[in-house]
């Protein structure tokens, strides 16, 4: 194996516009791989074509559904002896597809990360040549390609840990070679939250000239050159962030946090507007849908390793007491032994021995929504996330520019028409399933475990809890780091019998290439790569 998954070579920053990824994206944008010559804005289209943001096989197969969502119990382990082993080819793809681009074969189902860094490295080089008269046509490629950047950053901080950042795709910048050095997790989150401000800010007080304005539309296939919808992105996914250190940092994450609530027309925030059942996630929310010429569903990602199987957390102690309206949305009831439809939804004990012969007793996650369905989007974050977050804070700290109660009710309400948003995707629907009506709703928002009540800390853990089931197995990522944040829900975690694995990890060990080939990684690096380790933002 080369020595060259850090020191990104100018050549694989440049592949994305010679082979590409042959995808038809002509609805959405000009394609990069129609050109030999890459360019700032072909770059910038080909960052938003990450499927690893998207719930293709790859990602859903190997790292989201048995590792992400298995941990935080948001998906179903098997319960196997060495169901908390790292394997060791997933992580190391995970690793590869943030450095280096690896979309661009012609099977959209292997295609995974787009390689952001390497990517962007490019696209810093090439604006630093521009003529200085010329830069202003492009500057808005810069900072939206940063935001997407620091984003898939902040996320490698929150699987790893410290990671290696400001000299990676050295070779393509500077034609130097050297190793990229491992930065401080906690530093580089600040870099993530200082750089984000920034980006919010530059588009807070810019109006890009006429000529980036029509490019910029025309090859921003995530949010059809929306300014308003980047700057709602870039805030939230800020105060995501800013939220995840609030326990290790209070002080400033308290500060900045009322800076963002206090100001929405400074700081407008992926909220859906104050809207609870009838919002549209189409309109608001950050969402990277399916190329046009995806034909494949998430089903072999769930069935190859049994992760249909309902999580018996979820359903059977959150959802099922509270009367759930998303549960018929989310599972399948199932037969019994003798072949006839279960009369309620059950989940399998975690507890369980799982064998083949008895998935098909048990509830499953939802054909039509979920196994079926070939339309599911990626989500970048969704106006429920931000609410919860927002109810967190003012529950927490006492801020102004909102409720806690308020908040929570509005996210448990687009939490609800969000799962019907998906459901409604998929065009091949058999159960004609319709949105739960706003009285239902309300009825729900009633129920004791549900209800806005009780002393803080329970009502936290309902906000925490309800923002996990939210993100369920399409944001295992953002399902993990929180379980890991704030500890709910109390999930119970079957020990496994394999010495030295007996719990799941609190991160992902570094991939082989960066132990064997990295020089920077030595005995301080090897000290910190534990699978117990804490990433910095986890409470003790």
């Amino acid at each position: 194996m080369k020595k060259t998954l850090i020191n990104i070579s100018c050549f694989a920053a440049l592949a994305i516009g010679m082979v590409g990824c042959k995808s038809q994206l002509d609805d959405y944008y000009v394609d990069p791989d129609k050109t030999t010559n890459p360019t700032i804005e072909k770059l910038f289209s080909s960052i938003e074509d990450n499927n690893r943001a998207r719930p293709n096989y790859t990602e859903m197969r190997t790292i989201a559904l048995p590792m992400l969502a298995a941990f935080c119990q948001t998906a179903t382990i098997d319960n196997k002896e060495e169901r908390y082993v790292q394997p060791a080819g997933p992580v190391q793809d995970l690793w590869n597809d943030y450095y280096t681009p690896s979309n661009q074969g012609s099977d959209l189902n292997y295609n995974t990360g787009n390689g952001i860094v390497a990517q962007y490295r490019t696209m810093q080089r090439l604006y630093s040549n521009l003529p200085l008269d010329e830069r202003p046509n492009f500057q808005i490629f810069m900072m939206a390609g940063k935001a997407l950047l620091l984003d898939q950053t902040a996320q490698m901080i929150d699987m790893f840990g410290d990671i290696p950042f400001t000299e990676a795709g050295s070779l393509d910048m500077s034609n130097t070679i050297s190793n990229a050095k491992f930065q401080d997790q906690k530093a580089l989150y600040d870099t993530v939250l200082i750089g984000l401000k920034d980006v919010a800010d530059w588009f807070t007080g810019t109006t890009p000239n006429a000529i980036a304005s029509a490019s910029f539309t025309a090859q921003d296939y995530l949010m059809r050159g929306s300014i308003d919808k980047w700057r709602r992105y870039v805030n939230s996914i800020r105060l995501r962030y800013l939220m995840r250190i609030s326990m290790v940092d209070e002080a400033r994450a308290r500060t900045e946090v009322q800076e963002i609530l206090a100001n929405p027309i400074l700081y407008p925030l992926v909220d859906g507007d104050g809207v609870g059942d009838n919002y549209s996630p189409a309109s608001t929310d950050i969402l990277l849908y399916q190329l046009t010429n995806y034909s494949n569903t998430p089903m072999n990602s769930f069935t190859e390793i049994r992760g249909q199987i309902a999580p018996d957390y979820m359903l059977n102690t959150v959802m099922k007491p509270a009367n759930d309206p998303r549960i018929p949305f989310m599972f399948d009831k199932n037969t019994t032994k003798e072949g006839k439809p279960n009369k309620e939804y059950v989940a399998m004990p975690n507890t369980a021995i799982l064998q083949g012969d008895s998935i098909s007793y048990f509830a499953t996650y939802d054909s039509t929504t979920y196994l079926t369905n070939g339309k599911l989007p990626g989500i970048y974050i969704s106006a429920s996330e931000v609410n919860f977050l927002k109810a967190e804070a003012f529950e927490r700290w006492g801020l102004t520019g909102g409720t806690a109660q308020g908040s929570y009710e509005l996210g448990v309400r687009q939490a609800i028409a969000f799962m019907y948003f998906l459901y409604s995707q998929n065009p091949n629907n058999r159960e004609g399933l319709t949105m739960p009506s706003s009285i239902t709703i309300s009825q729900f928002l009633t129920q004791p475990s549900i209800a806005y009540s009780g002393d803080s800390n329970t009502k936290l853990a309902k906000i925490w809890t309800q923002k996990w089931l939210h993100f369920n197995v399409l944001q295992a990522r953002q399902a993990w780091a929180e379980w890991r944040r704030t500890g709910y829900p109390q999930v119970y975690t079957l020990p496994s019998g394999r010495v030295g694995y007996e719990l799941p990890p609190t991160r992902f060990l570094y991939p082989a290439s960066e132990v064997a080939y990295n020089s920077s990684y030595d005995d301080a690096m090897r000290a910190k790569d534990k699978r117990d380790a804490k990433i910095f933002w986890m409470k003790e």
